[in-house]
């Protein structure tokens, strides 16, 4: 699976979790997009990290 969608696969679960719990559109935006963020961010530090210096 490629790094743009487990981001967009981990945001779009969060915000729609989000949202069933919270009924809150604005919350919900804001967590998708963090957890996409943050997925992508993660994977970017272990491909830096595993790569040959």
């Amino acid at each position: 699976m490629s790094v743009l969608w487990a981001g967009l696969l981990l945001g779009a679960l969060s915000a729609g979790l989000t949202y069933g719990m919270s009924l809150n559109g604005q919350l919900a935006a804001i967590a998708g997009g963090s957890a996409a963020a943050l997925t992508w961010l993660g994977c970017a530090v272990l491909i830096f990290l595993d790569s040959p210096s």
